[in-house]
């Protein structure tokens, strides 16, 4: 989900007002934790999508579910958005929150496919080899993925680096078809 420019604003304001108050940790911690609630239940993000819900309802509910597990300065983000009843954007702003932190810390996210899993030391090689590369800290995730016949794929954003056996063929093969032409 692409978050909306309203959703962006808020969580801008959000990290501006966790930076100021030195609890930029803490309220990732909180966000992430109710990013992930909201990713885990269709329910609740289909109660808060709902127009006919009234919002002090909405607001009831967040108390109920986040308000004793989540910090003063989340609580305070829940607060406005109950004030403005704009509960529907809630799944944005976390979302954009994590995404404007990493980049506000350096971090990227990577991807990495393989056919068969490396092991820890080879996982932080090519992470090592993405930090040098991208000049920024890297998050890597490793995920198996059927079709690929050897090597790894790395995915970073919207950069796919291919040194699968796979690719590696095809392009063997269209090398072969040009020099036959």
């Amino acid at each position: 989900m692409i978050p909306v420019k309203a959703a962006r604003r808020y969580s801008a304001a959000m990290l501006a007002y966790a930076v100021e108050t030195g609890t930029l940790d803490e309220v990732l911690k909180d966000i992430t934790f109710v990013d992930s609630t909201i990713k885990e239940s269709r329910e609740l993000l289909l109660f808060l999508r709902n127009p006919i819900i009234k919002p002090q309802k909405k607001s009831d509910v967040l108390k109920e579910l986040f308000g004793k597990k989540i910090s003063k300065q989340t609580n305070s983000l829940f607060e406005l958005i109950s004030e403005k009843s704009r509960f529907d954007l809630l799944p944005g702003i976390t979302a954009s929150f994590i995404e404007a932190y990493r980049e506000h810390k350096g971090i990227v996210e990577a991807q990495v496919f393989y056919a068969e899993e490396p092991d820890k030391d080879q996982l932080e090689k090519i992470r090592k080899a993405l930090e040098i590369r991208t000049g920024k800290k890297v998050e890597l995730s490793s995920f198996k993925k059927p079709g690929l016949i050897g090597g790894i794929v790395v995915k970073i954003d919207d950069t796919v680096i291919d040194g699968s056996v796979k690719h590696r063929l095809e392009q063997l093969e269209h090398l072969f078809l040009k020099a036959a032409v």
